[in-house]
């Protein structure tokens, strides 16, 4: 059978001396093929799996097709999830791309690949496949593979050059495109930052971003408006930007025309958003620029330079998945970052006032089912449905069990019969954790990692002041009201037990804390 096409489908992170040569050989068996390279993930980038985006991969192995005289067409193939009829997809999305002018069948293409899975997908429709680094009677690989190279390059570090697979493997073409738009640095700084651990480039795998991004949305404006007065124009950076709102927000105000606006985000699910609606012009005319990064790891800003900074709901996320310690070299680099005079506002989940105090709880029975065994091993939808189900008092029973489980840090709590009535005792903290995640079952698991109330506001303050920062008179905790009117009030009853004994009704928490602080004008720079 002679063929007109190759189709070779990967991520294509990297391309080798053997797939030159493996390539040209093909052609010289087969006659002029005319090689088509699906580059799949294809609006994937920034993330440990796809460390380079889909336009780059497109022009490297465009540079290397033109060093090796092969004839080509490069195909972007944009997917979000993993799917059993992939290989599809991908056959129909080229034609689609083409117009219709190059439509592959098991006639007239060969398929090119090395992965055990995806030659199975290409098999079933029928199609013949040449392995190329793999030996099909033994499955073992008989050559260097793509994703060898990349792993050579994170491995060998600023010495990658050197690396002797790098220099025998690694494309001529590739390497001079490696060097020149800096892939190595952008790779090795993709695996040494410990926020970027998922497919999606975020620090977990189990977010429900339908739901998370509805959540920041709705809350951005209010939020704005409490610290928006204290914003210093000129470089604007908000650090875990979601979606972009916070600013669309900024965008819409006159005396900010003039500034720059930066966005960071780590997780390319939102990121992507945030690149869609600058697109389709959401942002008007303003100066706002967005970027896929860890804030800790990138280069973009320079020590010194900019006049605000914002964070909205992500200090927590730094403590609840890296540490405290990590968290204090969080702040102090938002300090480094800003000019002298500049001001860095943190707008986030805060703990209640005496969180370690001992709380008495009666949670509502009667707003759902209340199951003798909690325990289970559902996972996704069929999880979130049947937390839906529970009343408060059960839900909060599964809660003790899975918060913080991983962490080996999960909170605690005891019964206690008064006159009576039974109540359940535990810190303040934990029944504030509870009251403000118990209604994301989508993201459960997610939750569960994420400590809300660690400190207080004051705790807070602490450590602003404990870098350098002066806190504005406007920085203050917040409750609220739609929080504690839907949530809170309805879930449980609370007290506080009396020097007497007796119980007394304990008021309404804080929900958030406020921090407007600002470097020191006088600050060396």
């Amino acid at each position: 059978m002679s063929f007109r096409y190759a189709l070779i489908p990967g991520r294509h992170q990297a391309l080798t001396t053997f797939q030159a040569s493996y390539l040209s050989d093909l052609r010289s068996r087969e006659g002029d093929l005319e090689l088509v390279w699906a580059v799949t993930s294809g609006n994937h980038g920034g993330t440990q799996r796809n460390p380079i985006s889909g336009e780059r991969r497109l022009g490297m192995i465009e540079a290397f097709v033109r060093d090796t005289d092969l004839p080509s067409h490069v195909y972007l193939i944009t997917n979000m999830r993993p799917k059993d009829n992939f290989a599809h997809f991908v056959i129909e999305d080229i034609r689609t791309q083409s117009r219709g002018v190059v439509e592959l069948t098991p006639e007239n293409c060969i398929v090119v690949c090395s992965t055990p899975s995806v030659i199975a997908m290409y098999q079933a429709l029928g199609f013949t496949i040449a392995p190329a680094e793999l030996d099909e009677s033994s499955g073992e690989f008989h050559a260097i593979r793509p994703w060898d190279v990349v792993e050579a390059i994170i491995a060998a570090g600023e010495q990658w050059r050197d690396d002797p697979i790098v220099q025998n493997e690694l494309h001529p073409a590739c390497l001079s495109y490696y060097e020149r738009y800096g892939l190595s640095d952008l790779v090795r700084e993709i695996f040494d930052d410990p926020l970027v651990g998922s497919e999606d480039g975020d620090i977990t795998d189990t977010r429900d971003y339908a739901t998370y991004r509805q959540a920041f949305e709705d809350g951005a404006e209010r939020k704005v408006a409490d610290f928006v007065d204290f914003i210093k124009p000129g470089r604007i950076l908000d650090v875990g930007c979601a979606t972009g709102q916070t600013l669309k927000v900024l965008s819409q105000r006159p005396e900010l025309f003039e500034s720059d606006l930066y966005g960071i985000e780590v997780a390319r699910p939102l990121y992507q958003i945030c690149e869609q609606r600058k697109q389709a012009g959401e942002f008007g005319d303003a100066n706002v620029y967005f970027y896929q990064r860890n804030i800790m790891q990138q280069k973009l800003f320079k020590l010194s330079s900019l006049d605000t900074i914002i964070t909205m709901a992500l200090t927590h996320e730094v403590e609840s998945y890296l540490g405290r310690s990590e968290l204090e070299k969080f702040v102090r680099h938002m300090y480094d970052m800003l000019e002298p005079g500049g001001v860095y506002i943190n707008y986030d989940v805060v703990g209640p006032n005496g969180k370690d105090d001992e709380v008495y709880v009666r949670f509502t029975e009667d707003d759902g089912k209340n199951p003798a065994d909690i325990s289970n091993e559902l996972t996704g939808h069929e999880l979130s449905v049947w937390l839906s189900g529970l009343s408060t008092l059960a839900r909060f029973r599964r809660f003790a069990q899975d918060f913080r489980a991983v962490e080996g840090d999960t909170m605690t709590y005891r019964t206690e019969t008064i006159d009576g009535d039974e109540y359940l005792v535990m810190r303040r903290a934990d029944l504030c954790d509870f009251l403000a995640k118990k209604d994301y079952v989508d993201s459960w698991p997610s939750e569960m990692h994420e400590r809300f109330c660690f400190f207080e506001h004051s705790d807070w303050v602490a450590l602003l002041e404990a870098v350098g920062f002066e806190l504005d008179s406007a920085s203050r905790a917040v409750q609220n009201p739609w929080l504690i009117e839907n949530r809170f009030a309805p879930a449980a009853v609370v007290y506080t037990k009396q020097s007497d004994g007796s119980l007394r009704a304990a008021p309404q928490p804080v929900t958030n804390t406020l921090l407007v602080a600002q470097k020191p004008e006088d600050t060396p720079r």
